[in-house]
């Protein structure tokens, strides 16, 4: 009984306790598992990426507490889809002499979309908009419906 009651402390603490440091440590692991993805050179080690990748998400939500959609991404996301992409591009057999060719030409092709795409995206994006949220504080009321 003594076992069982350690395992229930432990699974509290992981999952329904809502650790943001471990959530954190996650996010940060996959938003760099999907720069790897798409910087790496070799299609099969993106892939490898890719795979990580679903990993981290699966265990965010499941740390988060929504376990079957954690559970019903590793099987789907990466027992399919990512398996299926990698004997896809195994079977394509590229040659690395064709990967290494021409790798660094897009690299200012690559900061001009990057620029092009952030400045839209930080005027949309509500932390730009500090200043106005602040201000707009003072304007709310309260209601209520008790007399």
């Amino acid at each position: 009984m003594l076992i069982f009651n350690n395992l229930a402390i432990f699974s509290e603490i992981l999952t329904n306790g809502y650790q943001p440091v471990a959530l954190d440590i996650i996010a940060l692991l996959s938003i760099l598992s999907g720069i790897f993805v798409i910087i790496t050179v070799n299609p099969i080690v993106s892939v490898l990426f890719l795979i990580s990748l679903f990993v981290n998400i699966a265990c965010y939500l499941i740390l988060i507490g929504v376990h079957f959609l954690g559970l019903a991404y590793l099987l789907v996301y990466v027992g399919g889809v990512s398996i299926l992409f990698l004997f896809t591009i195994m079977l394509i057999n590229i040659r690395t002499s064709e990967i290494y060719q021409n790798s660094t030409e897009s690299i200012p092709l690559g900061f001009i979309v990057s620029i092009a795409f952030f400045y839209p995206v930080s005027s949309i994006l509500p932390s730009s908009k500090i200043g106005y949220i602040d201000s707009e504080i003072n304007n709310v009321f309260l209601v209520s419906s008790n007399k």
